[in-house]
């Protein structure tokens, strides 16, 4: 079996549950967007006032991503589980390996013809 220290799956989540939650403010693209709707107002001599279209097209993209990143997130998830099981599945045949090595030593007979 491997000693090797991995992350704890709780330590995981709380990180990616605390990027999400950062990005669920305004994200980059709805603040480019925003930017951009401003600047597009200030050059036509208007007062941005509300979302403007840019700033709508950037939430709808930042919302993709996000669940793309949640997406990839429960894959990873599954595939861990399924290392997890196949893991399991090695040390149980690797133990009735032993078993049967064992039983085979034990089973050893001295040798006859002396």
């Amino acid at each position: 079996m491997s000693s090797k220290k991995r992350p704890s799956h709780a330590r995981v989540r709380v990180a990616i549950a605390a990027l999400i939650a950062l990005s669920a403010c305004d994200g980059a693209h709805e603040k480019a967007g925003r930017d951009a709707d401003r600047a597009a107002a200030a050059a036509a001599g208007q007062n941005q006032t509300g979302e403007g279209p840019n700033e709508r097209l950037g939430e709808a993209q930042d919302r993709v991503e996000r669940a793309d990143a949640k997406a990839v997130e429960a894959r990873a998830d599954a595939l861990e589980r399924q290392g997890d099981q196949l893991r399991s599945q090695a040390d149980l045949a690797a133990d009735r390996l032993d078993e049967q090595a064992r039983s085979l030593r034990d089973a050893k007979t001295p040798p006859t013809g002396q």
